[in-house]
C-alpha cells in the first residue's frame, strides 16, 4: 500500500504553533506492508533509516495506543527537505501513523494525529500539531488545543509560492532562540493579526490575508538566523506580492499574489545575489494527505 503526505506551512504569519495549511508540493511518499519486524528504508533526502526515523516512531506510537501487535516494512521516499520549514518531520510522522491506521482499519482521527505528534515530539522536543494537523486535512487549520485535540478548519484553494533557500535551520535551534515571555504589545499585535487573518480567509480576501502575514512573536528573534529575510521580503513586495512570511521555523518563505511565478523568481534572484541557492514551488494551498 502507498500514501502521500504533502508539505505544510505552519504558523502562517501570526499564528505561532496554532495556524497551518497544507500545500501541494513538495511531498513524501510511503510504501508499506505488514511484516514480521519493523523496518524502514529511505530514498531521497538523507534521514535516519533506523529507530530514529519519525515515521517509525509514530507508527509504533499508534500501535501502542491501540494495544496492537503489528510490524511494518516501510519505504519512505523523502521529498520534503529536512530543516527547511515545510513540515518535513511532520509529513513523515503522519505517514507512519497513517500506515498503521490503514493496516489496522483505524479511522479515529484523534488517535492518528496523537501518534503523529509523538513523531514530532521525538524530532523537535515538542508534540506540536501545526504541521501534522494541516498535513492530514489539507485545509487551513487552527489548533484550539492538543489535549484534547480540538481543531477548527477553513477549506482553502488558492495559489501560493514557496521559496526554499538551500540552508538548514533545525527546528530545535529555531525554538531555542525564542524567549519564555514576549512583550504585551507583541501579544496584542499578534492577537489582532491572527483574528483578522482568519476572517479574511473566510471572506477569501487574499490581499488582506497577505497584508496580515506579519509575525510579531517569533520572527523578531528568528531574524538573526535569516539575515537575508528583509531583502527577500522587499523583493517579493516589489514584484507584486500581497505579503510574505516565513514558513514554520524557516528558512522557507511563502507569498501570496496575482503573479506567484514572478514573485518566486524575484525572491530566488535576490537570494542568489546574496550567494544563496534556492528552490521555488508554485503550488496550491489546501492539499491534504492521500491514501
Amino acid at each position: 500500500m502507498r500514501l502521500r503526505v504533502h508539505a505544510t506551512i505552519a504558523n502562517f504569519g501570526p499564528g505561532f504553533d496554532v495556524f497551518g495549511v497544507g500545500i501541494g508540493e513538495p511531498y513524501d511518499e510511503l510504501t508499506f506492508r505488514e511484516s514480521d519486524e519493523w523496518e524502514v528504508r529511505v530514498k531521497g533526502f538523507d534521514v535516519p533509516s533506523d529507530g530514529r526515523n519519525v515515521a517509525l516512531v509514530s507508527a509504533k506510537a499508534l500501535a501502542s495506543l491501540l494495544g496492537e501487535e503489528v510490524a511494518l516494512r516501510m519505504e519512505l521516499r523523502k521529498g520534503i527537505r529536512p530543516g527547511g520549514g515545510l513540515g518535513s518531520s511532520g509529513a513523515s510522522s503522519l505517514a507512519g501513523a497513517l500506515a498503521v491506521a490503514k493496516v489496522l482499519g483505524v479511522e479515529d482521527e484523534d488517535l492518528i494525529l496523537r501518534a503523529a505528534m509523538e513523531g514530532e515530539r521525538y524530532a523537535s522536543g515538542s508534540a506540536h500539531g501545526d504541521n501534522v494537523v494541516p498535513a492530514y486535512y489539507g485545509d487551513f487549520t487552527v489548533i484550539e488545543s492538543t489535549g484534547p485535540l480540538r481543531v477548527w478548519r477553513i477549506p482553502v484553494n488558492f495559489d501560493i509560492v514557496v521559496v526554499l533557500p538551500l540552508l538548514e535551520i533545525p527546528t530545535r535551534e529555531a525554538r531555542a532562540v525564542l524567549p519564555e515571555r514576549i512583550p504585551l504589545g507583541c501579544a496584542v499585535r499578534a492577537l489582532s493579526l491572527a483574528s483578522s487573518l482568519v476572517l479574511a480567509l473566510k471572506e477569501r480576501d487574499l490581499p488582506a490575508v497577505g497584508r496580515l502575514l506579519d509575525d510579531p512573536i517569533a520572527l523578531p528573534y528568528r531574524r538573526k538566523l535569516m539575515p537575508w529575510y528583509d531583502g527577500v521580503r522587499k523583493a517579493a513586495l516589489e514584484a507584486g506580492a500581497y505579503g510574505l512570511s516565513v514558513s514554520g521555523s524557516g528558512p522557507a518563505v511563502f507569498a501570496l499574489g496575482d503573479n506567484p511565478e514572478e514573485i518566486g523568481m524575484a525572491v530566488a534572484e535576490t537570494l542568489a545575489e546574496m550567494g544563496v541557492d534556492s528552490e521555488v514551488y508554485v503550488t496550491k494551498a489546501g492539499i491534504g494527505a492521500v491514501w
